[in-house]
């Protein structure tokens, strides 16, 4: 283990053999925080002689969970079986089939994912005959999605307005909807893992107790919810290590809250802060002109950014006249360079802010018989056919998904309208 952490610059070395207890590593950008979790996993394995089961790791994407598990299995050569690695979704999933008994559904629920959601939202309104204009079902589902990160279920639903009650019923109603199709949102996922363990002691002890130490990574984008879900894990052993960077957060219109950050340092008493801070992406320039804006926020533990790949280029600004005039100028820099010989065209990348911002970019590089490849297309899984695929699935694993039944009852068409679908649905509540 010696060895690794010779690899590793002093601050990243400081944070993997930090003792254990409460740990907070605030990474600047580019610093290598992906790197400092895997050979932490590690060091707690091979040198503290950590089993591999009593570790807990949680990432927010899939991808970060694969590519994290394959870091520890290369350092370790193979010896993580055991090692709890995964999204707060899929923790939180295989806490809730275990403790399916204290829920309000079976063990063999299935997920809605955001389709699912709106449709049954629309489906609420519809019965309710609320104008789906005064209450559209994308900002309907928003609020219930914002309500549930800040653990408030619909019966603590707050009501200041009339609005406010209306919106109450429907998430009354949608709650119901989801119970009886024995199914659950991403956000109830979280909601009811964290409400079980607040309410049952006796399960809060037996997975603090399971695992004796915690490791979180992006913890800047984690919400209300998320916090209190770490904060129980962790209430046993307090080891817990967390990775993230408040000048980072950017999902606030998501639920994520960086004051817990703060909230951390407070609830966790000593618990160890640590910086990284050298950069490894990008040229001191770019770095310098980053710190020079977030230095602008008072509310944030100062960093000193700094990177060995020199000072590099300067930055160039250019305010356009319009959005037309900025395609161009964008299209017209880049070519311009790979007809000097100083690059090729794939060596640049285009960010926009707006999806719509990106056909007059594709129509200045039509102009300029420039080859451009557009990344974002149809998801796989957001496939129309995937989804009835996944439909047909469903309702064969769970009868009660009434949400996967509409979408795939009349594929292939069976003269089913929605009248008729209205009428059988009324049956099926009745029924039970």
């Amino acid at each position: 283990m010696a060895d690794l952490l010779q690899t590793l610059n002093s601050q990243q070395q400081k944070a993997v053999a930090v003792p254990p207890g409460p740990v907070i590593v605030l990474a600047g950008p580019g610093s290598g925080k992906t790197r400092v979790l895997t050979y932490r996993i590690a060091y707690l394995i091979a040198a503290l002689g950590i089993p591999p089961y009593q570790i807990l790791a949680v990432t927010f994407t899939n991808k970060a969970a694969r590519e994290m598990e394959a870091r520890v299995s290369t350092l370790l050569g193979g010896k993580a079986q055991g090692l709890w690695l995964g999204t707060f979704h899929a923790i939180c999933g295989r806490i809730l089939r275990r403790e399916a008994a204290y829920l309000p559904i079976d063990h063999n629920y299935v997920i809605f994912d955001a389709d699912d959601q709106q449709s049954l939202i629309k489906r609420v309104i519809k019965e309710k005959n609320i104008n789906n204009k005064d209450y559209r079902p994308g900002v309907v589902h928003a609020v219930i999605s914002k309500a549930k990160n800040q653990l408030i279920g619909p019966d603590e639903f707050p009501v200041e307005s009339y609005r406010d009650e209306t919106i109450k019923s429907i998430y009354q109603a949608y709650q119901e909807y989801l119970v009886a199709s024995n199914a659950l949102d991403f956000d109830d996922m979280l909601l009811y893992t964290a409400n079980l363990l607040e309410s049952k002691p006796d399960l809060r002890k037996k997975y603090s107790q399971r695992f004796r130490h915690i490791l979180v990574d992006e913890f800047q984008d984690t919400n209300l919810a998320q916090y209190y879900l770490l904060h129980h894990l962790a209430s046993e052993h307090q080891n817990i290590f967390v990775v993230g960077d408040e000048d980072q957060s950017i999902y606030r219109w998501r639920g994520a809250d960086y004051h817990n950050i703060l909230r951390f340092t407070k609830d966790f008493k000593g618990a160890q802060k640590i910086l990284l801070e050298q950069n490894y992406r990008s040229t001191q320039t770019i770095l310098d002109a980053a710190v020079a804006v977030i230095d602008e926020n008072v509310n944030r533990t100062k960093k000193d950014l700094f990177s060995d790949r020199g000072k590099g280029q300067a930055i160039v600004v250019h305010e356009a006249g319009d959005d037309h005039e900025e395609a161009e100028y964008v299209v017209d820099t880049i070519a311009r360079k790979v007809r000097l010989g100083e690059a090729k065209e794939s060596d640049f990348a285009i960010m926009y802010r707006t999806n719509a911002q990106s056909r007059l970019l594709e129509e200045a590089f039509r102009r300029a018989n420039m080859n451009y490849r557009l990344i974002g297309a149809q998801r796989f899984y957001g496939r129309r056919e995937v989804k009835d695929m996944i439909a047909f699935l469903k309702v064969i694993y769970n009868p009660k998904d009434e949400v996967s039944l509409a979408r795939v009852i009349n594929l292939p068409p069976r003269g089913i309208g929605s009248v008729t679908l209205e009428k059988l649905q009324t049956l099926a509540s009745r029924a039970g």
